[in-house]
């Protein structure tokens, strides 16, 4: 890291001279496989389970067909730990240093950030060794089984939800009140529901998250870099993934119209689908090009109301079904429904999800979908 502590020194200065703040940020040089591994599993020494595995596989793949490639990695952690990828070259990982900045400004300095848990590196190392003791007690094939059936609810968290009511047709939080779990079970359940609100509410700002990263970057580096290096990071910041690009295009707007401080107000106050609403324009949805595709028509659409529903649908539920709890559920019985009438469910999934419900359950699930009713008891999956 000796090469990159002059520059890094200077970025963080630059940065704080425009208004920007943030915890101590640890860099580390690491190879692309350790940064993989990393992301597949969203922190280090989390949780061992054949799902990080397959994660993880296709990340390499990508990485090695280079169709993808992950240039830096950042936790929202304090202090905040870095990565900085061996094989990119110097300017890389310039790049990666400030954009490393905006997202630990982003993490301390963003309203709804300030609910996540900073500590989290620390608490998943914690949940890893308490789940190896499970383990050990009650075998590692039933410990498994279970956070197979958790990790298929916990995309049903929301991190931002405080409405009692709300929360609880949220099937997590309902199966955390009242599933009759052993105590143990209901341990790692609240284990996997904490680890789960902390990965939600990183989805749910991603856009504004990337956006402001990319956004501080150009900022930053545009006094740093000579011209040939700043117009490849020109080409390169419209090349980027969708996040990145909506997000920076956006920031953008802030500041043409309403100049920096109102881009720092921003990042503060917004989240991704109030910065969606307020300043995503017909003129940006096509330079950008972002539609709504109608497979029946075979069609694009770029309506700005079509587009705006569709980024904030996919921000509400996380491109997931949206299934919610009924009040008609009962201690012998859970009740299921799928508001999103005109989207079909495969019942494959149907079947496996309400599998992994029931054995958390351990009663009737009933599911309403497709016009159906799945029923999932102790004989196995039925229709009606």
């Amino acid at each position: 890291m000796d090469s990159y502590r002059e520059i890094i020194d200077r970025i963080e200065a630059l940065a704080r001279q425009r208004g920007l703040s943030f915890d101590p940020v640890y860099f580390r040089l690491t190879d692309s496989d350790e940064i993989a591994e990393v992301a597949s599993m969203g922190l280090p020494n989390r949780f061992i389970h054949w799902h990080w595995g397959g994660a993880y596989k296709e990340l390499v793949v990508q990485q090695n067909k280079e169709l993808f490639s992950i240039l830096e990695l950042v936790l929202n952690t304090k202090p905040s730990h870095a990565f900085l990828r061996r094989a990119n070259t110097y300017l890389q990982n310039v790049l990666v240093i400030a954009h490393v900045f905006g997202h630990v400004d982003f993490f301390r300095n963003n309203h709804w950030f300030a609910k996540s848990n900073k500590n989290m590196l620390n608490e998943a190392e914690r949940h890893a060794r308490q789940i190896r003791k499970y383990e050990g007690v009650h075998g590692r094939e039933k410990v498994e089984t279970l956070l197979d059936a958790l990790l298929t609810v916990a995309g049903t968290v929301n991190a931002f939800e405080r409405n009692p009511t709300e929360r609880r047709k949220r099937l997590m939080y309902y199966l955390e009140d009242k599933a009759p779990l052993e105590s143990w079970e209901h341990h790692m359940m609240q284990m996997l529901r904490e680890e789960s609100e902390y990965f939600d509410l990183i989805q749910r700002t991603h856009i504004i998250n990337e956006g402001w990263a990319t956004f501080v970057e150009a900022e930053l580096l545009r006094d740093i870099l000579d011209t040939p290096s700043w117009a490849s990071l020109s080409v390169q910041l419209s090349n980027r993934p969708a996040p990145y690009t909506i997000g920076y295009a956006l920031f953008q707007r802030v500041k043409r119209e309403r100049g920096f401080d109102a881009a720092l107000e921003v990042r503060t106050y917004y989240e991704d689908i109030r910065l969606i609403d307020e300043m995503l324009t017909d003129e940006m949805v096509r330079r950008l090009d972002i539609f709504v595709y109608d497979p029946k028509e075979k069609q694009k659409s770029y309506d700005l109301q079509q587009v705006k529903e569709m980024l904030i649908t996919q921000k509400l539920h996380k491109g997931e079904p949206h299934i919610e709890v009924e009040s008609g559920s009962s201690p012998k019985e859970l009740v299921l429904g799928h508001l999103e009438e005109d989207r079909k469910l495969d019942s494959k999934r149907v079947g496996l999800f309400l599998k992994s419900v029931h054995s958390l359950w351990r009663n009737p699930v009933r599911l309403r979908a497709n016009g159906k009713v799945y029923t999932y008891d102790r004989r196995g999956l039925s229709t009606a």
